[in-house]
Order: C-alpha cells, then sequence, then structure tokens
C-alpha cells in the first residue's frame, strides 16, 4: 500500500512538472511573465549542447510550445506571378527540429511594414489543444495541433506606424486581441481602436470594448489575477488600462506613457509593473540632445553651424536614435519614397523647429525641441483596487531611468531585470523601485528579444546574436556568453531542458545534457 502510494505521488509530481514545463503557450510564456518554472534548460550554451538546427522562413514571432510541438509563423519569398510572399504558420517537432507541418494563410495584400520589422511578427497561442495565429495582413486562424483549420477570422488590417505586432492571449474559452489603430473614427465600426473577445470553438465574437483614446500600439495584454479580481490590462499609447472581464468596462488608468509603447506588462503578488521609454527609446529621463544636434548638422553643407531646409538631402530625417548609422531603418523618422511626398513631409518637418520662421534650425531651436512631446521613461508599480485616473492614489513607485524601449520587463525572485539598447541590464527592487545595479552586459548593440528566466538565471539576446546568461540576484555576474553569429529579433521559448531560439533565419534547440 504504502508502495502504491509514493508511486501515485511520484506519478503526480512528473505530472505536474510536464504540465509546468511545458506551459510556454504564448508570447514570454505562461500570462507573458517571461518566467519557465520548474525548468533547467542549459546555462552554458554551446555547441556541444546544440540539440539540432532548423532552417526556417524568415519571421519575427517568438516560438510557442505544446507537449510535442513548436508552433511559428512566417512570410514565404515571393514566387513568380505574385505581388508578395504567403504568411504561414508552422509546426515543428520538439525532439529533432524537424518540420512537420505548414500552412499558408489566405492569399491577401501583405500589410505595408517598417523594414526593422517583419509582417510575421505576432507570436502564436496554444490553448485547449488549439493553435491561433494573427497576421495583421489578414485576421485570426485557428488549427488544430496537427495542422487542420478549423475557422478563419477576416480582421481588417489596422493602420500603424510600423505594423500590427500585438498577439493574442487566452481567457477561459476566449482568445482576445487588442486592435489598436491610427485610423481610429469615432463613427467607423471597422476602423476603431479596440479589444475583441472572440470564442475558442468557433471564432464568434463574445465581446468587444471600444478605445477612443488610443492609438496603434505594440503591446501584447496580460490578465492580472490579484486579492480584488481579475482584469485585463492593456499597454497602449499614452497610458495604461485595466478592463473588467467579466463586463468589459474599463476601471482604471494611468497617463504619462509615450506614443509608441511596445513592452509587455507583468503581474507580482497584487502588484502591475509596466514599463515603456520615451519616444524614441530614450531610456533616462534626462535626454541628451547633442547627439541628435550633431546627427542633423552634419548636413550643414556651408558649416555656418546652422540647418537650411535646402541642405535637409540624401539620408536625412529627423533622429530618433543617432547612435545607428546614417540610413538604418531604425534611425529616424521614416519618410516617404515617393519624392513629391518626402519633400512635403521635410517641409513639415523643417517648419515644426524653425518656430521663429528665420528659415534656419539654430541649435538652440532644436534642443528647446527634443524637451518636449517625447514623454517620460516609465517603470510603474500599480496595486489593485483604483477607479478612473488612479495616478495618484494607487501607484507604489516610479522609476525614471534605464527603461527598454521594446523589451518587457522581467520580474524574478522580487527583482525587475530590465535590458535596453547598448547591452545595459538594469536590476530593480520591485518592492521600493529603488535601482539596484546597471551594467554592461559586453553585448553592444540593440535587443528586440526580451529577458527570460529559468533555474536562478536570466537569458538575454541581443539583435546581433549574442547570448548572455546571467544569475538571477543582487549581484551582477555574467556566467556564459556564446554568439550564435545570426540576428535574433525574437524571444526564445523555455522547456523543461531547453532553450529554443529563433534567428533571422533558423530555429536552434540547445538542451541540458545531465
Amino acid at each position: 500500500m504504502r508502495q502504491t502510494l509514493i508511486f501515485i505521488l511520484i506519478l503526480f509530481a512528473l505530472t505536474l512538472y510536464q504540465v509546468q514545463a511545458t506551459d510556454w503557450n504564448q508570447y514570454r510564456g505562461q500570462n507573458g511573465s517571461g518566467l519557465a518554472k520548474d525548468c533547467q534548460p542549459p546555462v552554458r550554451i554551446s555547441e556541444k549542447n546544440l540539440a539540432w538546427k532548423t532552417a526556417l522562413i524568415p519571421g519575427f514571432s517568438s516560438p510557442v510550445l505544446s507537449d510535442q510541438y513548436i508552433f511559428l509563423t512566417g512570410l514565404t519569398s515571393p514566387i513568380k506571378g505574385e505581388s508578395n510572399g504567403r504568411l504561414v504558420t508552422m509546426a515543428l517537432d520538439k525532439t529533432n527540429g524537424k518540420l512537420l507541418w505548414q500552412k499558408p494563410a489566405p492569399i491577401v495584400k501583405v500589410e505595408k511594414v517598417h523594414k526593422a520589422s517583419h509582417p510575421a511578427s505576432s507570436t502564436s497561442l496554444v490553448s485547449n489543444n488549439r493553435l491561433f495565429a494573427y497576421f495583421g495582413s489578414y485576421g485570426l486562424l485557428c488549427y488544430d495541433l496537427n495542422g487542420k483549420e478549423l475557422w478563419k477570422k477576416p480582421i481588417p488590417t489596422p493602420k500603424t506606424l510600423y505594423g500590427m505586432s500585438t498577439s493574442p492571449i487566452a481567457y477561459r474559452n476566449l482568445v482576445i486581441l487588442v486592435l489598436d489603430n491610427d485610423a481610429n473614427l469615432p463613427n467607423s465600426r471597422l476602423s476603431q481602436s479596440k479589444i475583441v473577445a472572440f470564442r475558442q470553438s468557433n471564432g464568434e465574437v463574445v465581446w468587444e470594448i471600444p478605445r477612443p483614446f488610443h492609438r496603434s500600439g505594440w503591446s501584447t495584454p496580460i490578465i492580472w489575477q490579484h486579492s480584488q479580481g481579475t482584469e485585463l490590462i492593456v499597454l497602449g499609447n499614452g497610458r495604461v488600462s485595466g478592463y473588467n472581464m467579466e463586463s468589459g468596462i474599463q476601471k482604471w488608468f494611468v497617463p504619462g506613457f509615450s506614443r509608441e509603447t511596445i513592452s509587455t506588462p507583468v503581474a507580482g503578488e497584487d502588484v502591475l509593473f509596466v514599463s515603456s521609454s520615451k519616444l524614441g527609446g530614450g531610456a533616462d529621463i534626462q535626454l541628451d540632445p547633442i547627439p541628435f544636434w550633431k546627427a542633423v548638422i552634419r548636413f550643414d553643407k556651408n558649416k555656418d553651424g546652422k540647418l537650411e531646409r535646402k541642405e535637409m538631402t540624401g539620408h536625412f530625417t529627423f533622429p530618433i536614435r543617432p547612435e545607428l548609422p546614417l540610413g538604418h531603418p531604425g534611425y529616424g523618422i521614416p519618410l516617404p519614397n515617393d519624392n513629391k511626398r518626402r519633400q512635403e513631409r521635410l517641409d513639415s518637418m523643417f517648419r515644426g523647429i524653425d518656430r521663429n520662421r528665420d528659415n534656419f534650425w539654430t541649435k538652440e531651436e532644436f534642443i528647446e525641441n527634443m524637451r518636449v512631446g517625447r514623454g517620460k521613461p516609465l517603470l510603474i508599480a500599480i496595486t489593485p483596487g483604483g477607479q478612473g485616473d488612479i495616478s495618484k492614489t494607487h501607484l507604489k513607485w516610479e522609476l525614471n531611468r534605464s527603461i527598454p524601449e521594446i523589451p518587457s520587463p522581467l520580474l524574478y525572485n522580487n527583482h525587475i531585470y530590465m535590458v535596453r539598447n547598448g547591452g545595459l541590464l538594469a536590476a530593480v527592487n520591485a518592492t521600493n523601485g529603488k535601482l539596484i545595479y546597471r551594467e554592461r552586459l559586453n553585448a553592444p548593440g540593440h535587443f528586440s528579444a526580451s529577458p527570460i528566466g529559468a533555474n536562478g538565471y536570466i537569458y538575454l539576446s541581443s539583435n546581433r546574436g549574442v547570448i548572455t546568461v546571467v544569475k538571477a540576484n543582487r549581484q551582477f555576474n555574467i556566467l556564459h556568453q556564446y554568439d550564435i553569429k545570426s540576428p535574433i529579433h525574437a524571444t526564445p521559448a523555455i522547456d523543461k531542458d531547453s532553450l529554443y531560439i529563433r534567428t533571422e533565419n533558423s530555429l536552434l534547440a540547445f538542451r541540458n545534457q545531465n
């Protein structure tokens, strides 16, 4: 009898372990947390523990997992006679990386995206033995895990600055999508920013929440379960909002965020953490305007220390990230390819800064312009129970330093970890918002992938392809670095003993050999 009981307990423990270890079913794993509980992926990543490597159709979506499969999306190259390629959903075998199935979405015109983005940026969702894939160019598709299409829901493509990247999440029998839109016309049902909940079984719209104050955004929502209820949390341009999950009514909001919000909030025990950089990626509240001025004054052909409209030629644009090389897609404000529209946009840009109308940009005018309209970098801690604008009633603390532009924060053992461009990792005390450390990773360049954690370690992936592993504690300690030598834009996934990393053209599985 005792042996039987021990066997049952062991079986239960193994079953529980399997459920937790394969719960990377959406963007950044369980509820977007970035944490893989009870998992032990390799720490010292190298070719020695590379289990397999599979060539992939390009895309920026992150891998998600079921017990047996890995799911991703991509965009094929156009074939003869096609104006663009096909958007596809893929399934790979976790054991060996073999491509099991690949399903094309209906033929559509692929949405125009920024050169630093991709039409397949939204990460898929696994829920109730179904796979949900969202493409901004088409809409929502539902498959069983073997690739059989169960239903599809065309959704008009929202108008955005850079292309859609928000990902679907699950709540009970619903799949939830945030569809914020620059064409936010109050009298147009099709173009209005909104949150939509679809029934997982058939795609039926169960409820729809209008978002009249919001234009395009790139954040994925989360579900916040706290002592006073359950809320849907959505970070959008200018504010974060909490919605009642049953009625769809907005309960509260906090303003002060920038126009462009990308990261996903994370939930602790009765505390919610939300972050967003300044417009253009400014990580600190005190923005140094000099690099921006140096970026534009290089076009001063007559060397008089001022900039005239006729000198705005070639690759000129208003710099957003002056540390990038001129002509890089993330360097400045995108301008139209059509020359007439390009010149009109430059005229408008010039007038916006030349406020005294003397037909020059001076250093003083330019710096004054840099001080306004960009918001401030924010990491805030929110307590539950608020109504309306809760910025003065339910904010536990606020931090305005070292806030990333794209990567989401990672809450791990009461510390918040944030990685920003330039390879700077910050650790923050989640109780009081005090900065514990801010250190360089020796992995320069940009970071798009969010930090993820497992077994007491944090995994950080740079756009250049450098993987850095640090210990999750108060002391900064780089345990290991490995250069994959291929660009990484997607956040990796973790299961019980493996780390799955999507590069520009491959998916790699690193597996713990112990």
